[in-house]
């Protein structure tokens, strides 16, 4: 976890100084937590342009490096006084850290700086606690989500390994112009911190909800300490933020960040600057900070993005304007105009040169964006609305609500404090949050009428974390004075404490409801275990910018396997190398040899496959390499000979069956056949127990063999080491979510369970365990599943024998004299 932790505290230091220099230097010197996300804003844009320079991630962790440098020393230094020259010369002076021990707060009123530092350090402490609690739950650090709620990840690992590295070809989707901001600034913090991609990623994943509590911080100052500290906390990290960071989700995290800070900074926009303030050019900051939050969007969400940011302007214009706020004058705006045209000349070249670099890649993606609304993801049915409000008594979002127990009261709870908040948002004229929150609204609708499910369930989550502030905010702040000057009489401070004491009482209620709500969807996060991951990649080191073929099942092998030109065939990442057509692998599949056509194995010049004794045989010019727990390196030594199989799935072999045509068809040829003692195979039904079953606990099954030695492979996937016992076995497997998709569970790759004797001809009995919860995991309630799929027991021993003489007997491959044609391959 410390690299973890390095990487989340790198992206976040980075955002907050960027953000707080951005600010300054175009006229914002009071400081704000809005800075975080301005931050950024400004990492996500600027990173994927600058991560293709020559020496990639590297140079571009220098030149982020540099600049934050220079920042840092340009902030303790002090800014200059004004905007022009005195005798040639800027004047400096030393007072940024001095004027920022007193912040403003909405009202102008000073509040100290150093009990805001302390503030925010507490919800930084919170905020990260709870997002880190998944990973303490699982104890691991792998993959959110593997298996159970996505696989997604592991294309964002492997196209960022490419951003990272540029080895070998350019991925699909990048090559369209998949967006790559927060991917690009994970490369960076990994090359920073020296810290794996996966774990950049996973900091990442912890950075967003802190920095968009962050923001929450600087639209609640009117709030006493405690009830600013939770309230931030509980927007952070809401509900369905939590449920997306349990699948590995960042980008509706992040754009629920920036729509959340664009509300804030608009707020800001359209805020009276108290009297007194010395600020030099506040508004044109938080413009260009609205700017930039938006330009983020893109390089997060792709144009889509610019949806909830194109909505939400003119109704916030339309609401100042009718309200009074907002008051056009066009000379003033003019002179304005006059005044900044340097700034704004050079914020037009910066949205020009990024427009110009992104236009190119956008515009492919842009194609593509009709394919990604219409997947369903892992979703059977809608996400229920109710789940954006923050309360849900279920931890895994994807539960309908009729099958939810106490989804009514909780549904009413935060539809009640969801009105309290936008009738206080209204009352108060907060008309950025209430046109970020119509704009919000008007694309979940737009979503549920043209869109998928999977994308409505996008559009609940980004909204989510605006929607309880706004509802812990009227809940938590105080009433408003009641005399212009703020004096106020004894009577009158009991009077307004009295009638607040109840709405406070409702705040808190419905806070550890959010909490509650949040630790839920965050103990049902499932967490990838690395074990064989760390397998593959010890192997990949062998291979370094060699061709190999991954035989395996595991969607993360693209990342394991970083550096070398790896393909497979059950293709996602990278691009898939084409099957045979009598053996074309499906999900739920497993995958050896004979999966691939043998011209196909000559362009590779290594092959892995799962050490299972049940799975083809290798051809005779592959020799191994290096053999781990899991997996063997293969090394290919000549060309492959041309072989051929009978139709199959997913088995190592098939019986020839020379009663049928196809059969008497292949015995007739002049050839040689590779036959295999038949495999005793039973389904995943002959287990005692359902093929899916809570640990700690145990499922047994008979497996019908002759006498002899038998190998066991085992089809299973597992929250908890496992351990197989027979009649003189007894071995464990490590818990694993490879390859793991919900629609098949239990099934993909074989892994090797052991080997018996049997003494006699029968029925032996086979056991598998699971090993008991931990401590931590029982405390809290962390339900542990295994899910069993078929086991296989074979014999060792292949033999060679003519065609003719393969009838009725389990048949690997065959291969045909040359000159005789076959289409069998």
């Amino acid at each position: 976890m410390l690299g973890v932790y390095e990487s989340a505290a790198a992206i976040l230091l980075a955002s907050l100084v960027f953000g707080s220099a951005l600010l300054h230097l175009l006229g914002r010197t009071a400081p704000t937590w809005l800075s975080g996300a301005v931050g950024f804003a400004a990492l996500t844009v600027a990173c994927p342009l600058l991560i293709r320079v020559p020496g990639r991630a590297t140079t571009l962790s220098i030149l982020v490096g540099v600049v934050l440098l220079a920042a840092l020393v340009w902030m303790w230094r002090g800014a200059p006084v004004s905007g022009r020259k005195t005798l040639g010369r800027r004047r400096w002076r030393i007072r940024h850290l001095r004027r920022a021990r007193v912040a403003r707060t909405p009202s102008g009123a000073a509040q100290p700086f150093q009990r805001d530092v302390g503030v925010a350090a507490i919800v930084v402490v919170i905020v990260i606690a709870a997002a880190s609690l998944p990973f303490a739950f699982n104890d691991s650090s792998g993959p959110l989500g593997e298996g159970i709620y996505t696989t997604g990840q592991a294309a964002q690992l492997y196209w960022t390994d490419w951003l990272q590295h540029g080895v070998g070809p350019e991925p699909n989707a990048v090559r369209f112009g998949y967006p790559t901001g927060p991917q690009s600034v994970a490369a960076a913090a990994a090359e920073a911190t020296n810290a794996s991609l996966l774990n950049a990623f996973n900091g990442l994943l912890l950075a967003i909800p802190v920095l968009t509590a962050l923001a929450a911080l600087a639209a609640l100052e009117n709030l006493p300490p405690w009830r600013r500290i939770a309230a931030a906390s509980l927007t952070g990290l809401p509900y369905l933020a939590a449920s997306f960071l349990a699948q590995s989700a960042f980008k509706e995290t992040a754009m629920a960040l920036l729509v959340l800070a664009f509300a804030v900074a608009l707020g800001e926009l359209g805020r009276r600057l108290p009297s007194g303030d010395n600020q030099p050019h506040p508004r044109r900051a938080m413009v260009v900070a609205l700017i930039l939050l938006a330009a983020a969007s893109v390089f997060v969400y792709s144009l889509p993005g610019l949806v909830w940011f194109g909505l939400a302007v003119p109704i916030w214009l339309a609401l100042e304007r009718a309200s009074g706020g907002l008051r056009v004058d066009v000379g003033a705006m003019r002179e304005a105009a006059r005044r900044h045209r340097r700034a704004i000349a050079a914020v037009a070249i910066v949205v020009v040169a990024v427009a110009a670099f992104s236009a190119a890649q956008l515009s492919g993606f842009v194609s593509k964006v009709g394919h990604v609304q219409a997947s369903v993801g892992r979703l059977s049915s809608p996400v229920f609305p109710g789940e954006a409000l923050g309360i849900w008594p279920e931890g895994d979002f994807r539960v309908v609500r009729g099958d939810v127990s106490g989804a009514y009261p909780a549904v009413a709870l935060g539809l009640l404090a969801a009105a309290i908040g936008a009738f206080a948002a209204i009352r108060r004229r907060h008309w950025s949050l209430v046109a970020m929150g119509a704009s919000a609204v008007i694309v979940y609708a737009g979503a549920r009428a043209f869109a998928s499910i999977y994308v409505e369930a996008k559009a609940l989550a980004i909204m989510s974390p605006l929607v309880v502030l706004a509802a812990l905010h009227a809940l938590f702040s105080p009433r408003p004075r009641r005399d212009a000057k703020g004096a106020e009489t004894e009577r009158m401070l009991e009077d307004r404490e009295r009638k607040f004491t109840p709405r406070l009482v409702l705040g808190g209620i419905v806070a550890v409801a959010v909490a509650a709500s949040t630790f839920l969807a965050l103990r049902a996060a499932p967490v990838g275990f690395d074990q064989r991951g760390n397998e593959l990649q010890s192997l990949a080191g062998l291979i370094q910018a060699r061709s190999v073929a991954f035989l395996g099942v595991d969607r993360f092998s693209a990342y394991w396997l970083r550096g070398t030109l790896m393909r497979s065939p059950g293709g996602y990442v990278p691009s898939e190398v084409q099957a045979r057509p009598k053996k074309v692998w499906q999900q739920g599949l497993a995958m050896d040899f004979d999966t691939l056509p043998s011209g196909r194995l000559d362009d590779f010049s290594y092959v892995i496959t799962t050490t299972a004794q049940y799975q083809s045989t290798p051809p005779p010019n592959f020799r191994p390499v290096v053999r781990t727990a899991s997996y063997v390196l293969w090394k290919r030594q000549g060309p492959t000979p041309r072989g051929h199989i009978i139709v199959k799935g997913g088995t190592p072999g098939a019986v020839l069956d020379c009663a049928s045509p196809e059969g008497r068809g292949i015995a007739r040829r002049p050839g040689t056949a590779t036959v295999l003692p038949e495999p005793v195979v039973n389904g995943r039904k002959a287990w005692s127990r359902s093929d899916r079953f809570d640990a700690p606990g145990t499922a047994t099954q008979k497996l019908r063999l002759g006498p002899g030695r038998w190998a066991l492979s085992l089809q299973y996937h597992s929250q908890v080491p496992l351990t197989v016992s027979a009649p003189g076995l007894q071995i464990g497997l490590p818990a694993s979510l490879d390859g793991m998709y919900l629609t098949h569970r239990a099934q993909g790759a074989f892994w090797a369970a052991g080997r018996l004797r049997a003494k006699h001809g029968g029925p032996v009995t086979v056991t598998v365990s699971a090993e008991k919860p931990s401590r931590l995991q029982r405390l809290v309630g962390v339900g542990r599943q295994v899910w069993l799929g078929p086991l296989a027991a074979t014999q060792a021993g292949s033999s060679n024998v003519p065609l003719r003489s393969a009838c009725g007997r389990f048949v690997d491959h065959f291969t045909v004299r040359r000159g005789y044609a076959s289409g069998n391959r």
